[in-house]
């Protein structure tokens, strides 16, 4: 056991230990990732594309969002990229080679483009990148000081991935250093190169994900919410010092392999919504509408139910057993019902089915979900119980979502409740839940 990297080493053993993984756990645990890496990576870079539209742009193939065509693009090559890396790391006969690297670039540009640029006397430019070729140019980077940062140029570009190459081989095949300290020293050394005219820092992920990968990590995600500690780490390593760098990726590995130990044991991976994902709702409620316009119809509500209610019920129904051990009873209510032949009642998602494969939502209108916990079992003057209210409500062009009588969605039946609205009503529905549990039992 490597000492530097004790905890790594120790949930690395854990993770192991969880293989073969149950194929609905694997399944739960490669979405998250998935989205997360394609996401962050590509936040990172400058795209504006939110969590919730990445969600529904690579699971479900829709766009939403006043965004630019090359935007959604290049989110989907991303994520042929990562396809594609993960049969690189699969292969054990090879390692990864330059042609491979190339390819990479490739996939997750797409097709050749105009880059705004400067000229050397720093007049206003473009230039065409051309996605897998080395660059031709320099493409050095003005920093925040004001100085001139200077990557490889040009003709040294070829020789210096060939070296590249080779030392990760030799790295490999010595078995000497710890995957953090080699993947800290294959991203910087990729990074310092610069090889391509775009797409350098998501490549240069990519390869540190194959790296891991490779020795049986799931991959890592660097969060756009930590781009400045992320960019600080590389620019001391710059300086000559490696350390801040593999204590970050380290960092972020520890955080994935966490993740995956949870999700082999069954346990949920969801996380809970920051003041990011609030923030792109915010900016999502102010743009201009330009869905087009569609009336009820079971046809559109069952779209809906698809594309998030069925996520939105079963978030809410989970994440409601944490009160389990303070109350006697927990009880779930469901308006209109489904008959006993069903058998689906007090099922939310299976009454929500029932009622629209069967009509019920041209006359009815409305869907209600009702938590009901009887019987505070804590320390209080006496028990008491607590009723929260879910409502789903199908207006003629419009859908509400309210809770506890409050309306906090309303959307065109062509948009879709997102990861973070999901995120928000639940985190709104324990919020109450608590604080009228902490009341009552302090007034107890």
């Amino acid at each position: 056991m490597n000492p530097n990297f004790k905890t790594i080493d120790v949930l690395k053993a854990e993770w192991d230990a969880l293989q073969p993984l149950a194929p609905e756990h694997e399944q739960r645990l490669w979405q998250k990732l998935r989205l997360e890496w394609n996401y962050h990576s590509n936040h990172i870079e400058g795209n504006t594309l939110t969590y919730g539209e990445t969600e529904l742009l690579l699971l479900h193939d829709q766009t939403h969002g006043n965004h630019t065509l090359r935007e959604y693009e290049e989110m989907k090559a991303h994520d042929v990229g990562i396809a594609h890396l993960l049969t690189l790391a699969e292969d054990k006969s090879r390692l990864i080679g330059e042609s491979d690297i190339r390819d990479l670039n490739k996939l997750i540009l797409k097709e050749p483009f105009w880059k705004p640029a400067q000229t050397a006397e720093g007049k206003s430019s473009r230039k065409q990148i051309i996605p897998g070729d080395y660059k031709t140019n320099p493409n050095n980077v003005l920093t925040a000081t004001g100085e001139m940062f200077e990557f490889a140029p040009p003709t040294e570009v070829p020789a210096r991935m060939e070296r590249l190459v080779k030392w990760l081989d030799a790295s490999l095949t010595a078995g000497t250093l710890h995957p953090v300290i080699i993947a800290a020293k294959l991203h910087h050394d990729f990074v310092i190169i610069h090889p391509f005219d775009d797409g350098n820092g998501r490549v240069a992920r990519m390869l540190v994900n194959y790296l891991f990968l490779r020795f049986g990590f799931p991959p890592i995600i660097v969060p756009t919410q930590e781009k400045a500690a992320y960019l600080a780490a590389l620019r001391l390593a710059d300086a000559g010092d490696l350390s801040p760098l593999s204590g970050y990726l380290g960092q972020r590995l520890e955080n994935s392999l966490l993740l995956a130990v949870k999700a082999g044991k069954g346990e949920r991976v969801e996380e809970a919504g920051d003041i990011e994902k609030e923030i792109a709702l915010f900016i999502r409620t102010q743009e201009h509408h330009k869905e087009r316009v569609k009336p009820r119809s079971a046809e559109a509500i069952g779209e809906l139910y698809e594309l998030g209610f069925e996520r939105l019920f079963t978030s809410i129904t989970e994440r409601m057993k944490v009160f389990e051990p303070l109350f006697l009873e927990t009880v779930v209510h469901v308006e209109p019902e489904a008959p006993e032949a069903s058998g689906v009642n007090g099922d939310p998602m299976g009454c929500f089915l029932y009622n629209m494969r069967n009509g019920a939502f041209r006359n009815q209108q409305y869907f209600l979900v009702r938590f009901i916990l009887n019987g505070y079992r804590g320390e209080a003057e006496q028990p008491f119980n607590l009723t929260v209210d879910l409502m789903i409500q199908f207006l003629e062009f419009n859908y509400t979502v309210t809770l506890r009588n409050k309306q906090m969605i309303r959307n065109l039946y062509s948009e879709p409740i997102l990861t973070e609205e999901i995120d928000i009503l639940v985190e709104a529905c324990l919020r109450h839940i608590f604080d009228t549990v902490k009341k009552q039992a302090k007034e107890g």
